[in-house]
Parts: structure tokens; C-alpha cells; sequence
């Protein structure tokens, strides 16, 4: 993206699978991080005190 908008370009053979691999670790370390933060979540609340 440029300025906000789309920017379409010809990638060769080779730059297109760099990219799917790129794109590929992108939604990995999203994953692991979404994953990460429910886990976080999970032992805070675990470990808070509760009030009865």
C-alpha cells in the first residue's frame, strides 16, 4: 500500500514465492501471538484474587 491505496506490481516466479512465504510466516507469527495474548489472558486470570 501506498498512501492508502492498492498497489499491484508483477512479481517473477521466484519474487512470488518469496512473497507466499513471507505472507505464509506473517500468519504464523500472527497466530502464535493471538495465542500468546489468550494465554497472558488465561493466567492473569488465574492468578487475580478473587472476591467473594
Amino acid at each position: 500500500m501506498q498512501g492508502g491505496k492498492l498497489v499491484r506490481r508483477r512479481l517473477s516466479a521466484e519474487q512470488a514465492q518469496l512473497m507466499r512465504r513471507a505472507i505464509d510466516n506473517y500468519r504464523k507469527v500472527k497466530k502464535l501471538l493471538r495465542d500468546w495474548e489468550t494465554e497472558t489472558e488465561r493466567l492473569i486470570e488465574a492468578e487475580a484474587p478473587r472476591d467473594h
